[in-house]
């Protein structure tokens, strides 16, 4: 079984940089319940842990990432962007440097 939780989220401490990694666990498809193959540790949102869908596989089994913030399947869009992108765009109008990239 495999367990992968590091923290990457400061690269730099010095220059004050800061990298900051969301993840969202979207709808399936097929409406089948998302926590069969997702498990996310409640206490603090960060813990998102994959697992095997098939039991008798023993070679992979559980693979745990750590994030800043992990948003289940009902979070909105709207909560997503005031999260994530709205206080970067802050920044960048109290004329500092910032990026956002967004992946699918």
């Amino acid at each position: 079984m495999h367990k992968v939780v590091t923290n990457y989220t400061k690269v730099d401490n010095n220059a004050g940089s800061n990298i900051q990694v969301f993840v969202r666990a979207r709808p399936t498809d097929d409406s089948s319940d998302p926590s069969e193959i997702f498990l996310l540790e409640s206490d603090d949102n960060r813990k998102l842990t994959i697992k095997d869908p098939d039991a008798s596989n023993r070679k992979y089994g559980e693979v745990s990432f750590q994030f800043d913030r992990v948003f289940w399947t009902q979070s909105v869009q709207n909560e997503i962007f005031d999260d994530t992108c709205k206080p970067l765009v802050e920044h960048v109008l109290g004329g500092y440097n910032s990026c956002c990239f967004a992946c699918k």
